[in-house]
């Protein structure tokens, strides 16, 4: 790393404070600066400049000419020093070298304003109207872009500080400096995020879509905010312009194919859920999303295969070993459904749904006992389920043992008072124990009287 020396140092402190006395117009102070900065480093560049403006400013141009000629030779390509010399020239009235010094300040530097501003003086005085008017605009392009970088900047160290309000009026201001500043708005959408002002946000892509017509990651986010926001046929706009510009990412085809799948287009999903699983093999919801279109259009094959492959890839997602033994189910395989249902138990035990579905699964079958055991594990994890109750009885019923059944839909019935068919079952019940007045007291549903004890039901053992 390069370390300046003393004398450097010094000559730089100097150098600053005769730049601070020029400013104050003090130029007598500004001289003697320069000349002791000269003195530790003679030829130095930043005080040959400054003693340059100095001596203009008083007045004593060729003097001005022979320290800005000095600091050209240390530095050739300074094009403030050619901008400093033209103004000398263009002073006496020299126009032919005063454009030529400006248009090499241009050229080194093509973002000094001050050069293209005095060259469009110039042209103004040897009657070049167009080109004074040309010259004069770049200037205040120039300036203009110069401030909207400085407000985008500013809103980027307020948005570090977590002042996000602030923030966004830096970068409001930058926008109406340069209009074509994307990174302004690329930030404002950002920080509007964030604030939760969607739709301001959403403005605020769709123009970058404009400056930024080949960039993928605009249209992919313009799409995620889209959808937020309800607007759905606009978000697959911006999701297929994404994946068309960058086919390979797979989130936007993800993200495309889950709008399709709200939308209820789903074999147009279907397409983008499998380009998913082509570019990423390892994009879980589009197994699971697949295989629920599949199931919902009765192409139950179809589903099974695409959860064969999630289960091969990821064996151990208790999702895919659950979702299989659903496919399996709906036709009628009881036995490898069980065998799936299980093996989603022995990864995730905690999920009542895979108790439940495997209890259902034992019911068919006529594994009662089982059964009833999966659905008291069931409702363990879930012990204030309705429908757990509801089952239960019902295996009660297909085995003739009422008073369990009895107990089973009262609890089902103290859960929602407004099922109707568990007062059915309880009245149905009553019947089968002989005791029709409290049958009909059920059908009517009348108020619920416990018959039997309250031990807890969940954990109950099932008869023999």
């Amino acid at each position: 790393m390069y370390s300046a020396s003393i004398p450097e140092m010094s000559a730089f402190s100097l150098y600053q404070e005769a730049e601070f006395y020029l400013e104050s117009g003090k130029l007598d102070e500004a001289y003697l600066a320069c000349e002791e900065a000269l003195e530790i480093l003679p030829l130095y560049p930043l005080a040959c400049k400054t003693l340059g403006n100095v001596l203009q400013a008083m007045g004593k141009l060729e003097e001005a000419v022979n320290w800005y000629t000095k600091a050209m030779v240390q530095q050739p390509n300074w094009a403030e020093l050619y901008t400093n010399i033209g103004s000398l020239y263009a002073k006496q009235k020299e126009w032919r070298p005063a454009i030529a010094c400006y248009e090499t300040a241009i050229e080194l530097q093509p973002d000094l304003a001050g050069a293209y501003r005095n060259l469009s003086r110039v042209w103004q005085k040897v009657g070049k109207l167009s080109l004074a008017k040309k010259y004069w605009s770049d200037a205040q392009k120039i300036e203009l872009e110069k401030n909207a970088l400085e407000k985008l900047t500013q809103g980027n160290s307020l948005l570090n500080e977590g002042k996000n309000s602030e923030a966004i009026a830096c970068y409001r201001d930058a926008i109406k400096f340069n209009p074509s500043l994307s990174a302004a708005y690329s930030q404002l959408g950002e920080v509007l995020i964030i604030k939760g002002e969607l739709d301001g946000a959403i403005s605020c892509y769709q123009t970058l879509t404009k400056l930024l017509p080949e960039n993928w990651i605009v249209p992919h986010k313009l799409g995620k905010i889209l959808r937020e926001t309800g607007k759905l046929n606009d978000a697959v706009e911006a999701f297929q312009c994404a994946v068309k510009l960058n086919p390979n990412f797979p989130w936007s085809h993800k993200h495309l194919a889950d709008v399709l799948y709200e939308q209820g287009k789903l074999n147009q999903a279907i397409i983008y859920y499998r380009q998913v699983i082509k570019i990423k093999a390892n994009v879980w919801d589009a197994y699971q999303k697949l295989g629920k279109i599949f199931l919902a259009q009765g192409k139950i094959n179809q589903a099974i295969n695409i959860y064969r492959s999630g289960v091969k890839l990821n064996p151990n997602f208790a999702i895919f070993h659950y979702k299989l033994g659903e496919a399996l189910s709906q036709q009628k395989k009881w036995q490898p459904a069980i065998k799936y249902y299980r093996q989603a138990i022995k990864l995730k035990a905690d999920n009542y749904l895979f108790h439940r579905k495997l209890a259902d699964a034992l019911q068919e079958l006529g594994e009662l006992d089982e059964a009833i055991v999966s659905y008291q594990k069931a409702l363990e994890i879930l012990p204030n389920s309705c429908w757990l109750y509801v089952s239960l009885g019902q295996v009660y019923i297909q085995q003739k043992k009422w008073s369990d059944a009895l107990e089973y839909f009262q609890q089902a019935v103290k859960i929602k008072p407004d099922y109707n068919g568990g007062y059915e079952k309880i009245a149905y019940i009553f019947e089968q124990l002989g005791d029709r007045e409290a049958a009909d007291k059920f059908r009517h549903k009348h108020k619920l009287v416990v018959v039997h004890s309250n031990r807890p039901l969940q954990k109950r053992e099932s008869r023999k």
